[in-house]
């Protein structure tokens, strides 16, 4: 369920839009009225909840108590971690049994307890991250294409044993643990994971290559994976439409079981991976509902892009099933702050009022304490909050600066005049997609400009935290901008957004804290630069950006990150007009 994709992904995408008042606002409630409650649904990985059956029956009391009404359960391990992929937690005939579960059938118990207590359960049934079939049958193995060689892929990490998607023994094999589920345990739906690829460099074993090339009169060995073309395009459409047939043909298992009525649902990931060959779209036919996964800090995005009407996952995911009855479990984390959740609430009632359940995602062992808080969150927002405002905070400055936290997360300045060094906090927060949060330590200036700066330090910060100097056209967390930065782990950048609530671009150089950073106006012309000794400098990127006469310029900013003590140090700073 919870997965790491590559990093260059991470890379490229970093906190998208941070919180806006449009598309928000709508829901007036009087004083003391509240929301009706969402449904709760939890996702239990059953290897850290359900060990014997004490655990079950405590789960199960707990569940009641806090108001669960849905228990998303793990029958078939999904990661490499305690319990190899693809060992199953119940009496199966087909797939073998995880270790500890051999004489303790954690689903039937989970079932009858949580039936017992007016609870529903979905069987949740990871498909092709299958640790156990990769290493039984080597030509079930998915194959990815690296410098011209095809191996077997295990992930980034060694440790993601996937089975190709694509081989009919393979799906048969799948296809038969569901089905032993369904005819076996009165679940009351089965919902699918892990039914995708990881890029577009795979599954290029001979049996996939064969079949493509037998259709389309080429052999997708000869695709440059990396660079985006037509061939590309068609290779990656395939096998989405692939995919797509595979759970039409579970559809077709279940209306020919004993339980033709039984619910159908898939996670998916969000649509910006579009290498990994899942499309909603493509099977929004055989199913009941589909659980995007929105961890939108996770995906390293920002709050909004989860209940957007402009973009994001649940915009993504109602467009693309659209015109037929397929429900929306919105797929949320269990470790944001109260004012995002408070935000995302009020975004999804006003924006997606068919969303009725919310499902929440634990890696580890669910704290009874993080089910009361999802409890009393059921009818959120509550009627008397209001967002965070976005406004300069108090700080001991030099003369002409000024502090603010630009989309409203926490972060704090401190200038040591002796020195002539400022030192900054920030945390939960990014420089990038079509919004910004980040601490901004600024003033305001007109016409051509020029700034420059050491970055001295960089200290318990987020390897994608970013500092340095930054100019905006405005205040506003989507405005046009053009700064130079450092980041902990990931080099130098450039970065810019031409355009009021556009996309950032970047142009990167090697680097590290210390630094120095340059970067200057003319005319429309930014122009940012780095030095090693303040005095040879290299210039990292150059970009034309039609801006207003008067702007912001100062010290920025960002860090993903969340640890309180982390901060960097900025010296020798030097304004020029």
């Amino acid at each position: 369920m919870r997965i790491t994709l590559r990093a260059r992904f991470v890379a490229v995408l970093s906190l998208v839009v941070a919180f806006s008042m449009a598309g928000t606002s709508g829901l007036v409630m009087a004083s003391g009225e509240t929301n009706p409650p969402f449904e709760t649904e939890v996702i239990v990985r059953t290897v850290n909840q359900f060990k014997n059956k004490a655990d079950v029956l405590t789960f199960i009391e707990m569940s009641k108590r806090y108001g669960v009404d849905v228990i998303s359960m793990n029958v078939k391990q999904d990661e490499d971690d305690e319990v190899p992929s693809g060992r199953v937690f119940y009496q199966s005939d087909i797939a073998p049994v995880a270790s500890g579960y051999e004489n303790f059938d954690a689903l039937q118990e989970v079932v009858t307890a949580a039936h017992a207590a007016g609870i529903k359960v979905h069987a949740w049934i990871p498909q092709f991250h299958d640790q156990e079939a990769f290493l039984k049958h080597k030509d079930w193995q998915m194959q990815s294409l690296v410098d011209g060689v095809r191996t077997p892929f295990t992930g980034s990490n060694g440790n993601e044993y996937f089975v190709n998607p694509l081989h009919h023994e393979v799906q048969q094999y799948e296809r038969s643990i569901i089905r032993e589920v369904i005819e076996n345990y009165p679940v009351d739906g089965v919902v699918l994971d892990w039914i995708r690829f990881d890029n577009y460099n795979m599954d290029v074993s001979d049996y996939t290559v064969a079949k493509y090339q037998e259709q389309f009169g080429y052999s997708p060995l000869s695709i440059d994976f990396e660079t985006d073309s037509p061939r590309r395009k068609q290779w990656n459409d395939w096998r989405t439409d692939q995919i797509g047939q595979y759970v039409g043909d579970i559809r077709k298992d279940i209306s020919q079981s004993s339980k033709p009525g039984m619910q159908l649902g898939v996670y998916i990931l969000p649509p910006e991976f579009v290498e990994v060959g899942q499309d909603v779209s493509k099977f929004k036919q055989s199913i009941d509902f589909v659980a995007p996964m929105a961890y939108f800090d996770d995906w390293d995005f920002n709050s909004d892009w989860v209940y957007s009407k402009e973009y994001g996952i649940l915009k993504d995911t109602s467009d693309r099933i659209s015109g037929n009855q397929v429900e929306i479990v919105a797929t949320l984390d269990n470790d944001w702050t109260d004012d995002e959740y408070q935000e995302i609430y009020k975004g999804i009632r006003d924006n997606y009022p068919g969303v009725k359940r919310l499902s929440f995602f634990a890696y580890g062992t669910w704290p009874e304490a993080e089910l009361a808080k999802i409890n009393e969150r059921t009818t959120w927002p509550t009627p008397d909050w209001t967002p965070p405002a976005e406004q300069d905070y108090p700080a001991k400055l030099p003369t002409g600066w000024k502090a603010r936290n630009i989309g409203s997360m926490p972060g704090d300045v401190v200038y040591h005049s002796s020195k002539k060094q400022f030192s900054l906090s920030s945390r939960s927060t990014d420089i990038w997609g079509r919004a910004d949060r980040l601490n901004f330590i600024y003033q305001p200036v007109k016409g051509d400009t020029e700034m420059i700066l050491q970055v001295r330090s960089m200290d318990r910060l987020h390897g994608w935290a970013k500092a340095g100097i930054m100019i905006r056209e405005s205040l506003s967390h989507d405005s046009k901008h053009a700064d130079m930065m450092i980041t902990s782990e990931n080099g130098a950048a450039f970065q810019y957004r031409q355009e009021t609530k556009g996309s950032t671009t970047d142009q990167t150089a090697d680097g590290s804290a210390p630094s120095w950073l340059k970067l200057s106006r003319k005319g429309n012309t930014f122009i940012g630069s780095i030095s090693a000794d303040g005095r040879n400098w290299a210039a990292v990127g150059t970009v034309s950006i039609p801006m207003d006469q008067q702007v912001y310029i100062g010290i920025a900013l960002s860090n993903p990150g969340d640890d309180p003590g982390s901060k960097a140090v900025f010296t020798n700073v030097k304004l020029n007009q």
